[in-house]
């Protein structure tokens, strides 16, 4: 566009010594000029029409590490070339390419694909897509947009955990072993024969149908004890570095330890004290499920409240009947008083520790391990490079006692133990 302007302003003077001097030459010379520019206008304009732009999306919520994709297709619906488009979409994704230039000849097309990997999670935009192009000599550069945007959420990576051991809440149906109930409870467990004395309540009647014989439901005690997931993205905490960062290995965990659970069948609750203080009461379910991720997709370790506080915002929650599970990187023993606090009214214990230390910055908490040993807390370290379902396996304090008695009885220090 500068040159335009400049060719335009030599244009102008052309034409004013043309009429002082009255020299045909200059007179011919700002025909050119001018000439020259109303003509790079009109290309540069036409190169922009009769355009047919189509963007397939197929991408609306991805896991970190997951591939966005989308097919671009840009036609020429005018019998005039276009020789060179430049296509470009606009979006806040990290790391995202889809710049193309094209040429298209009259009535044809260009399609192609573009993948990107979702490295960060949290809500992004994608689109809308900036077609633009311009004159042989540069003189102008004119441009679009088209095919609008579309929101897509990044969600956090969920490690799939064979194993998670937390204290038992001493419910009737708690436990690990589905036990059988002779009344009717909101547990399905499994179909049996009908059997004379049955209710006919207790029919299932898509299995009656599908196999000619009455079926009847049996039921069981369920989980019933509620869990709550408390989160702790205070900002003081976390070394934030990227994907490869304390925060995120913080909330792959706790995601990856809700949707455990919730196959169990437990009733599992999220709370956040990330930026902004976020609480989801327990439910079951994939439903619950979906709600965890899309909440962990949008919430960032920029929290200014502290882990105690965030601790004494879900204690209206937590009864004797429920466990509460923290994830947290903090080396500060003062979030401990407020667990005292709640095993004092009997309410189970967790905690799994993310070892900022290993991630460059911040002290280990892994020395409260011991202080949650006393509290009856089970207690885990996840440090930096660890294999996440491995490392929630087994508590910190019954993987020291397999290494101690796998080397025959000899002490071990607890710096070579996690």
């Amino acid at each position: 566009m500068k040159r335009a302007i400049g060719v335009s302003v030599l244009a102008g003077v052309v034409l004013v010594f043309a009429l002082v001097t009255g020299f045909s030459l200059l007179t011919r010379l700002f025909y050119v000029l001018a000439l020259t520019v109303a003509g790079s206008f009109l290309w540069a304009w036409l190169s922009l029409r009769w355009l047919e732009i189509g963007v397939e999306r197929r991408t609306h919520r991805v896991h970190v590490g997951a591939l966005v994709d989308e097919r671009i297709t840009v036609r020429n619906q005018g019998w005039l070339p276009k020789p060179w488009l430049e296509v470009v979409e606009l979006t806040d994704i990290p790391g995202h390419q889809s710049g193309m230039t094209v040429s298209l000849p009259g009535k044809g097309f260009r399609s192609w694909r573009t993948s990107t990997r979702s490295s960060r999670r949290g809500v992004y935009r994608l689109g809308p897509l900036r077609i633009a192009t311009g004159d042989p000599l540069g003189l102008f550069r004119l441009e679009r947009q088209y095919a609008g945007s579309q929101q897509v959420l990044v969600l956090p990576a969920v490690v799939p955990i064979a194993r998670f051991v937390i204290p038992s809440a001493d419910m009737p149906g708690d436990g690990p072993v589905r036990r059988r109930s002779f009344d009717v409870t909101p547990h399905a467990a499994s179909v049996r024969d009908y059997v004379p004395g049955d209710s006919v309540s207790r029919i299932h009647w898509p299995t009656s149908a599908r196999t000619g014989q009455l079926a009847v439901k049996e039921f069981d005690l369920g989980l019933t004890s509620d869990v709550w997931v408390l989160l702790d993205l205070e900002a003081v905490s976390h070394l934030r570095d990227g994907e490869d960062s304390a925060e995120e290995m913080a909330v792959t965990a706790a995601a990856s330890i809700a949707r455990h659970l919730l196959l169990k069948g437990q009733p599992v609750g999220l709370a956040v004290n990330g930026q902004p203080l976020a609480m989801l009461p327990p439910d079951r379910g994939y439903l619950q499920d979906a709600r965890f991720l899309d909440m962990l997709a949008q919430v960032n370790g920029a929290g200014a409240v502290p882990l105690r506080e965030a601790i004494a915002h879900v204690d209206p929650w937590l009864g004797r009947h429920t466990t509460l599970v923290v994830v947290t990187s903090s080396s500060s023993p003062q979030w401990l008083e407020a667990l005292d606090n709640l095993a004092h009214r009997s309410v189970r214990l967790a905690a799994v520790l993310i070892d900022g230390a290993t991630f460059g910055g911040g002290d280990s908490p892994r020395a409260l391990l011991a202080a949650l040993a006393d509290l009856g807390a089970t207690g885990y370290v996840v440090s930096k490079g660890d294999d996440m379902s491995r490392a929630l396996a087994y508590p910190s304090t019954a993987r020291r006692d397999v290494l101690y008695r796998a080397s025959g009885g000899i002490p071990l220090s607890q710096e070579g133990v996690r």
